[in-house]
């Protein structure tokens, strides 16, 4: 199914042993719901996948459009976390969060699990250039029989790296950034797992070096309120 916007905000990250536990039912019960209950969000996403050495669980939150993402009522969430929110921040570990303008979007249904594929932009290569020289190995993905849905979209750090209240409490982030993201929705985790190295092959072979291909159950997905 086509993502529900042109934006979105996309995590991955660890969560410590000891808030593990609190992590699911605060963000299955609070959080998710806060942040669709704010205008610009249509549909989140958690995935989660434990056999992963690092950035055990991501995130998506599609939204209409960039602008939702610096509103004023987002912003009072993030200036203002809960007290639930307050406990459960601090345990954040190997975290990334970005801010992503869609460039292509398709397919049928909510894909069972996705792989998500993080990369740079070769030397020399602007964005446009880069989405052109993509066009095969997306197509190529798209034919694979364990996938659902295709994405592509382009990193907009302007939305998302603005210093609030909430981002104090998580540690510092220290992960390596990225241009182009790649989200192929699949029917399930272990057919995600299958296809991951064909994709990554796919990637490469349109000039992307090392792309960072990780795949993950989608364990809950919530809709808007109207939607629902």
């Amino acid at each position: 199914m086509a993502l529900k916007g042109r934006a979105f905000i996309i995590m991955w990250h660890d969560i410590t042993a000891q808030g593990d536990d609190d992590y699911h039912q605060w963000h299955t019960h609070q959080h998710m719901p806060e942040r669709l209950d704010h205008a610009g969000f249509r549909r989140s996403r958690r995935g989660v996948n434990r056999g992963l050495e690092r950035q055990t669980y991501f995130t998506l939150y599609e939204g209409a459009d960039l602008a939702g993402f610096v509103a004023d009522d987002y912003a009072h969430s993030l200036n203002f976390p809960t007290e639930w929110t307050q406990s459960i921040a601090p345990h954040f570990r190997n975290f990334l969060r970005m801010a992503c303008e869609v460039l292509e979007t398709g397919g049928r249904g909510v894909g069972g699990a996705l792989v998500s594929l993080r990369l740079r932009l070769p030397a020399g290569m602007d964005e446009g250039e880069g989405h052109r020289a993509l066009a095969p190995a997306l197509a190529a993905i798209n034919a694979m029989p364990q996938v659902t849905s295709v994405h592509l979209a382009a990193a907009r750090p302007d939305y998302s790296e603005i210093r609030t209240s909430e981002t104090e409490l998580r540690p510092p982030m220290s992960e390596p950034p990225f241009d182009l993201v790649i989200l192929a929705e699949c029917m399930g985790l272990a057919e995600a797992s299958a296809a991951q190295g064909a994709m990554v092959a796919a990637v490469e072979q349109a000039g992307f070096a090392e792309p960072l291909a990780q795949a993950y159950d989608v364990a809950y997905t919530l809709e808007k309120r109207e939607a629902q």
